[in-house]
């Protein structure tokens, strides 16, 4: 086929970049300066060689949708994207990649995945969910380091003592740090309910392989110490599980239950075997390892509700301060983005990010725009969703909408790149629950068809019915 070459390029390098954001952080460990630095920057350059094979193929009018919003805000975008290059042009270069260079991962989800047999975007998805035993195994060994192990240190060699709880280390894996750890736990949850969705054909041993992957996760999720995480991760189970409900269908609604039930056995296996792994969360939470104290209820209110006051150093405007100058990173590039995080200005929550950097101006566009993609994959869902696709597509559609409505998308690349294959990974289920059997593909061999044989009246011979044609 034609666009079959840059096809598998893009499932290649869809995968290579699910592999850049998990072990980004371990190698930058161990990079040189200049090295680190050139790491830091490969997800760009990879989503950037996606980009280009989105290019060399037809644009699926299932999707048009999504392209044409993106489009939109592109367009709408282009005032803040000037204010900011009137402080300085290569930050406004760099706040532009921040928020319009990774929604092509979804398109390229959807466009590499969408004709394929579902099998293969199983096997996608099954092998990022593998992912899940190296990190959480290699945080279960930084957990009984010391401090000062370069494993247990930031990318620049520092200490991380900083973010322990009651002399406690919060471990972040094989990422530069926590909340980056926190974000791939969290998109885990949906990969790993599709691994062991699907576990019909597979030998004894691959089986019980795919029967540790929630123990695992869940080791994973509270040796981070992380509320995010583990919160996270229940709240894709409970959005997930109203998903279901919502589609009326009883025996998946069974099933859903099994799995969770799975991940509560799960949750008292691994506190039984590793209590070690639930101090750090058990010391944040008072003593609670499933429960939400005052202070995250606290983070949570402003996150929703109090961001216009969470911009330190500035008050809100119509146009903000110049896009990506709250993004990690931003600071080595701009000596302006440099003076105000040299003031202390930090803003934690997605909704403060987007007021600070672009105003009530981009909050409008940009938050219409997630919202949009939440209401459309969420609707696609409702309606057409088929049965047998109802329970994996119920756990990834429950990331959608809460890393969509919640999570810092506009300063951290890699929670914008697992966000967006979800976006992909739903349209694809959507899509191959309403797709309508076309022909078979032409066969690749260029010789002729053998041709039928003549059909032979009966009472004839052969030698009578070649007379009979006058041949």
């Amino acid at each position: 086929m034609k666009n079959e070459r840059p096809l598998r390029q893009l499932r290649f390098l869809l995968f290579s970049l699910v592999l850049v954001l998990t072990f980004e952080g371990l190698v930058r460990k161990k990079a040189p300066g200049v090295g680190k630095v050139v790491l830091f920057f490969l997800k760009d350059f990879v989503v950037g060689l996606i980009w280009i094979c989105v290019l060399r193929v037809p644009k699926p009018r299932e999707a048009k949708f999504l392209i044409y919003a993106y489009w939109t805000v592109a367009i709408f975008m282009v005032p803040v994207v000037i204010a900011t290059a009137l402080h300085d042009p290569l930050l406004a270069v760099f706040g532009v990649k921040q928020y319009l260079l990774f929604p092509i991962v979804g398109i390229a989800t959807f466009v590499a995945y969408k004709d394929m047999p579902v099998e293969s975007l199983i096997s996608f998805l099954r092998r990022t969910a593998f992912l899940v035993i190296p990190t959480s195994l290699l945080a279960l060994i930084q957990l009984r380091l010391p401090a000062d192990h370069w494993l247990n240190l930031s990318v620049g060699g520092t200490s991380l003592e900083g973010f322990s709880a009651s002399g406690l280390l919060r471990v972040s894996s094989t990422f530069p740090f926590v909340a980056q750890y926190t974000m791939f736990l969290n998109a885990q949850v949906f990969f790993v309910v599709v691994a062991l969705y699907h576990l019909k054909g597979l030998t004894v041993w691959r089986k019980v392989l795919h029967l540790s992957l929630p123990f695992l996760l869940i080791l994973g999720s509270y040796i981070t110490g992380s509320r995010g995480a583990v919160l996270g991760d229940a709240a894709i189970v409970v959005l997930a599980l109203g998903l279901i409900a919502m589609k009326g269908h009883a025996a998946r609604a069974f099933q859903a239950g099994l799995l969770v039930a799975l991940l509560y056995l799960a949750f008292l296996v691994v506190k039984e075997l590793s209590p070690s792994s639930f101090a750090v969360y058990s010391e944040r939470e008072q003593g609670q390892l499933i429960g939400v104290s005052s202070e995250i209820q606290h983070r949570v209110f402003d996150m929703l509700f109090g961001w216009m006051w969470g911009i330190p150093g500035a008050p809100a405007s119509l146009i903000g301060y110049g896009l990506g100058v709250m993004s990690n990173g931003s600071d080595l590039l701009s000596s302006y983005a440099q003076s105000w995080r040299g003031e202390g200005s930090w803003t934690e929550t997605d909704y403060s990010t987007t007021l600070f950097e672009g105003g009530f101006y981009l909050v409008a566009v940009w938050y219409a725009f997630r919202y949009f993609i939440i209401f459309e994959t969420t609707r696609r869902f409702v309606t057409a969703t088929s049965r047998d696709f109802v329970i994996p597509a119920a756990f990834c559609q429950g990331y959608v909408i809460l890393t969509g409505v919640l999570a810092t998308l506009a300063i951290q690349p890699p929670v914008a790149i697992w966000w967006w294959i979800s976006v992909g990974t739903s349209l694809v289920f959507w899509y191959k629950s309403v797709e309508t059997p076309g022909e078979e593909p032409p066969p690749d061999s260029e010789e002729p068809p053998t041709p039928l044989p003549t059909k032979i009246l009966r009472g004839r011979s052969a030698y009578a019915e070649q007379l009979h044609s006058g041949k």
